[in-house]
């Protein structure tokens, strides 16, 4: 018994000793190297995002020298004046008529910058506008075009341009009594040759031989003249107007036809075999075809 008491003592004793030396590995070496493994993660985190920090912030001090590079001068009426003078000599080399331009109060925007309102009007051709818009986007000022309106006036072929414009004076700017002088690099192409083909894309369909004149004559009014229906039918190409009653005829272009019903805002042409169906605000091009029973 005394040798079965001592095996047992001695394999107790083994089982407490691995037990124990488990615990002080753990308490001892593991836990601490655990934490530091995490202590370090932790630290390695915090340098990264530091780091990335630091990369943002030196992004954003590039940017903004970039900025100040391209803001107008410093002094807020020397650059308003200076600007609009810009925009004055624009509009006259590229010969828009009828021009206004004028500018509005500065805005501060939160101490960072000032913003400049500034408005263009004038008449001009498609040509015109566009190398305003290619000799806008070269220059090097911290501007930008935010509204165009453009109205075709058809008699002409020119359009009535009207476009706002917001430019920035922005602080710590470099400069005082000057404009920017550097070039932007903000359009595709170098070439104002290679814009051309807007011009020759005819968009406002206006002031062009090749247009056809189908697309550009509107049905705009059916009235009751005399106690009897009256379409109205306005060329835009020509700025004319058309005044048809029925079983007159109607020739506009290619199209050659004859006034057969004018129901409510709806008229009906006769071309040859063929029926159409035209309503008020549709343009001739886009008359409906009517089945031979109608």
């Amino acid at each position: 018994m005394q040798k079965r008491e001592k095996l047992l003592a001695i394999g107790f004793g083994v089982v407490v000793a691995a037990y124990g030396g488990n615990w002080l590995f753990q308490t001892a070496l593991d836990g601490p190297l655990t934490e530091r493994r995490a202590k370090t993660q932790r630290l390695q985190e915090d340098i990264a995002r530091r780091e990335r920090d630091l990369g943002k912030a030196r992004a954003a001090a590039k940017e903004l020298a970039a900025w100040q590079a391209q803001s107008l001068p410093s002094d807020v009426q020397v650059a308003r004046s200076l600007y609009q003078a810009w925009l004055l000599e624009m509009v006259d080399r590229i010969g828009l008529q009828n021009r206004d331009v004028d500018s509005g109060e500065a805005v501060n925007r939160k101490g960072m910058y000032q913003a400049l309102s500034f408005s263009v009007r004038g008449r001009g051709t498609l040509d015109q506008l566009t190398s305003f818009l290619d000799s806008f986007y070269r220059a090097g000022h911290l501007h930008q075009i935010h509204s165009l309106s453009i109205t075709p006036l058809s008699r002409s072929g020119e359009l009535d341009l009207s476009i706002g414009i917001e430019a920035l004076v922005v602080s710590g700017a470099d400069r005082k009594d000057q404009l920017a002088t550097q070039a932007a690099d903000r359009l595709a192409s170098p070439q104002l040759a290679d814009y051309r083909t807007i011009v020759a894309r005819n968009l406002f369909g206006v002031g062009s031989a090749d247009a056809d004149a189908a697309d550009h004559t509107f049905l705009t009014a059916v009235l009751d003249v005399d106690g009897e229906p009256e379409a109205w039918f306005t060329l835009r190409a020509t700025d004319t107007i058309l005044k048809l009653r029925q079983g007159q005829p109607i020739d506009v272009d290619q199209f050659h036809g004859v006034i057969a019903e004018i129901v409510d805002g709806d008229v009906i042409i006769q071309s040859d075999d063929e029926r159409w169906l035209i309503t008020v605000g549709e343009s001739l091009a886009r008359a409906s075809t009517l089945p031979p029973e109608f």
